[in-house]
């Protein structure tokens, strides 16, 4: 809880953060970062490898999602189906996605034959492979934000125009099948809280 004090007629009161709709409650976020990883350990992601793969856009574009929140769930849908057809392409199947920004990724397919789950891993992505889906990302991300006018036009030519127009894209780390310490380590950071305890004053 936090305590709210008028110095000028000296009366307080305590507000709970535990109702989840009083702002950003870093106690309820970390709370519900703990229950959802323990949840996704038992119950979801099966012993398979896994990639995190982090999506950073350029600092031009941020304004506009700090401006229009719905942007970053567009943003993360464009991930997830621009990684889904990468795996389809490499692996030919469907791909096991639990998408944000972030995204920790079966790094295969998991597909269903004679009534059994068979997992089918992908290669190492190639550095060719990683630009081709940073272009593709930035190219299908701008052509969005331009059709729900959330960006101006002249923006959008700009950043098209540079090599990479501040998009990167980066999927290096690995968990092997059989390290549910380091998966369950990588889903914690992927669902930490938006804000730190320990940065709280």
């Amino acid at each position: 809880m936090a305590r709210y004090l008028c110095r000028k007629c000296g009366q307080d009161r305590f507000v709970p953060f535990s109702c989840k709709r009083r702002l950003a409650c870093p106690s309820c976020d970390g709370k519900r970062a703990a229950i959802e990883t323990e949840r996704a350990l038992s119950e979801i992601l099966p012993r398979v490898p896994y990639r995190q793969w982090v999506l950073v856009v350029p600092k031009r574009l941020r304004y506009f999602i700090h401006r229009n929140p719905a942007l970053a769930g567009e943003l993360s849908r464009i991930l997830a189906d621009v990684l889904a057809r990468f795996y389809r392409k490499r692996c030919g199947s469907k791909v096991n996605l639990h998408v944000h920004i972030h995204a920790v990724v079966s790094d295969g397919v998991l597909s269903l034959e004679d009534g059994r789950v068979r997992f089918s891993p992908a290669p190492e992505p190639s550095a060719q492979e990683l630009s081709a889906l940073s272009r593709e990302l930035r190219r299908r991300i701008l052509k969005r934000m331009l059709k729900l006018k959330a960006v101006a036009e002249e923006s959008v030519v700009e950043m098209l125009a540079r090599p990479h127009g501040g998009f990167s894209l980066n999927g290096e780390v690995r968990v092997g099948a059989d390290d549910r310490a380091a998966l369950e380590r990588l889903l914690r950071y992927v669902l930490r809280p938006a804000l730190s305890i320990k940065r709280l004053s």
